[in-house]
């Protein structure tokens, strides 16, 4: 019994140590699900939602009100002329209308609501991504293995290829249904404000292909002259 106290002394002074720590441990959010923007289409679903969504709001907010207040929409920072503005505007406008609601084109006439949008493109320098399944390295081992011990022992050696097509079969099915998670994210606001109140709001965040940024961002640059004189 004395031989083993030593290793025991040992153990519990390591579990011991394992209790403090100077930086918290690293932990993983629970399993979440998020869209991936990848066609104009989806754009039309959102500007769709949004309508929809608008209009209950409003039938809520003005209940009595036998022509709810007119609608303008705009973006915050100009940004019509960059590819997913340009058509969310215009998405946006013709799906408001299909809801029965009253759309203008110019704030300037009478008391309305401004319908604003806007747009981030979140550039994620460093993280670590989707990993392989569990288990995915061990069955391509096996699969291997497989393969070799049907070259000379087997009768039917062509059923060797059936763990490899399973294989491929089960990638096809990830990336048709998990289309990946990209570096690159936009985060998508929609606010309707009458007055300094805001009547309605609404937050989408989406993952983009990371050479579609330019759908999401306006990249002109601007130069300041100095003079050096």
């Amino acid at each position: 019994m004395k031989r083993y106290l030593p290793i025991a002394i040992i153990t519990l002074s390591i579990l011991a140590g394992c209790t403090h720590r100077p930086l918290p441990v690293a932990t993983s959010h629970p399993v979440t699900a998020q869209r991936k923007m990848q066609a104009a289409h989806h754009w039309d679903v959102l500007a769709d939602d949004l309508a929809k969504r608008l209009k209950k709001t409003l039938d809520i907010t003005f209940p009595n009100a036998v022509v709810k207040p007119a609608l303008v929409v705009r973006s915050t920072q100009n940004q019509e002329k960059i590819p997913f503005g340009k058509a969310f505007h215009n998405l946006l406008n013709a799906k408001l209308v299909q809801q029965g609601l009253v759309v203008l084109t110019d704030i300037s006439f009478g008391d309305n609501m401004i319908v604003e949008y806007d747009m981030q493109v979140i550039h994620h320098k460093e993280r670590r991504l989707t990993y392989l399944p569990p288990g995915i390295l061990t069955a391509i081992a096996s699969g291997i293995w497989m393969a070799d011990q049907a070259q000379g022992r087997w009768a039917y050696p062509g059923l060797a290829a059936l763990p490899f097509t399973l294989l491929g079969d089960l990638d096809s099915f990830l990336n048709y249904f998990l289309p990946g998670e990209t570096n690159t994210e936009v985060v998508i606001t929609t606010s309707v404000k009458m007055g300094q109140q805001y009547v309605f709001g609404d937050a989408r965040i989406y993952y983009i292909n990371d050479r579609d940024y330019d759908h999401y961002e306006n990249q002109q640059k601007t130069y300041q002259l100095v003079d050096q004189r």
